[in-house]
């Protein structure tokens, strides 16, 4: 299975399309996910204390340190995913593979009963031995083994570091998207300041024109209203002026 495939599957990196056939692959991969590592256990302090020879790993005390409240443990499924890649290089005939294998049995069968760990290991041998594998032979396969671990995690390592490239690849292009945004919205903002600034300085010259234009033709108006006046007062006087004029010589 590739780095891709089962960072997917076990939800580290979100696939870009979801289909009918992702959903069913993802329902698929839940059943697997309930499947614990068969050759390689996980086993606690209690496991190992009841004689468990084949430990290899304390789920419980080798932890990364995050810096978070929680440490991070490891998840079966990594384990399983190593051993998958083990059953595929299996090598022919009975050797440290088989060898794991009949360990793990011996350990569920015996372990129980009271035997301890050496006499399980002890029980396993002279099977093996029996069958021409002694413990060198057993010790040389089990070299190769963890070449093929080796190479593996070498490759699921650089596929990693590929995939955070791509990722971080992807942040930064995201986020210079967004300064590239920002900066426009910026100069537009800018500008606008520009034109508000400009169109405040028109609006006041508008206002003191119009409170200028506010008296405009007054003066105008007033010297034609007196001169309407003048008319008026004219206009009476000479009136009353040829009334008097004919009301004298009705008096003759």
């Amino acid at each position: 299975m590739s780095l891709l495939s089962f960072l997917q599957e076990k939800g580290y990196i979100e696939k870009k399309t979801a289909s009918k056939t992702d959903a069913d692959t993802k329902s698929a991969n839940d059943s697997k996910e309930s499947v614990p590592p068969t050759y390689f256990p996980l086993f606690n302090a209690t496991d190992k204390d009841k004689g468990v020879a084949v430990t290899t790993f304390d789920a419980e005390s080798k932890v990364e340190k995050t810096g978070s409240a929680a440490p991070l443990k490891i998840e079966p499924a990594f384990i399983k995913f190593f051993e998958d890649e083990l059953v595929n290089a299996n090598l022919p005939g009975p050797d440290y593979f088989e060898f794991r294998k009949q360990m793990i049995t011996m350990h569920q069968k015996m372990a129980n009963k009271g035997a301890s760990a050496e006499v399980i290991l002890q029980a396993v041998l002279t099977s093996f031995e029996a069958q021409d594998v002694p413990p060198v032979k057993l010790i040389e396969a089990a070299k190769t083994y963890k070449e093929v671990i080796s190479n593996k995690k070498d490759d699921f390592l650089k596929g990693a570091a590929a995939e955070k490239n791509k990722q971080l690849q992807n942040r930064q292009t995201a986020l210079q998207a967004h300064q590239d945004n920002l900066r426009q919205m910026q100069a537009q903002l800018e500008q606008l300041q520009r034109q508000i600034g400009q169109l405040t300085d028109e609006i006041k010259r508008e206002q003191t024109k119009s409170e200028i234009d506010k008296s405009l033709g007054k003066e105008g108006i007033e010297k034609i209203e007196n001169a309407e006046k003048q008319i008026a007062y004219a206009y009476d006087y000479m009136i009353s002026s040829i009334e008097a004029d004919i009301n004298r010589l009705r008096s003759v």
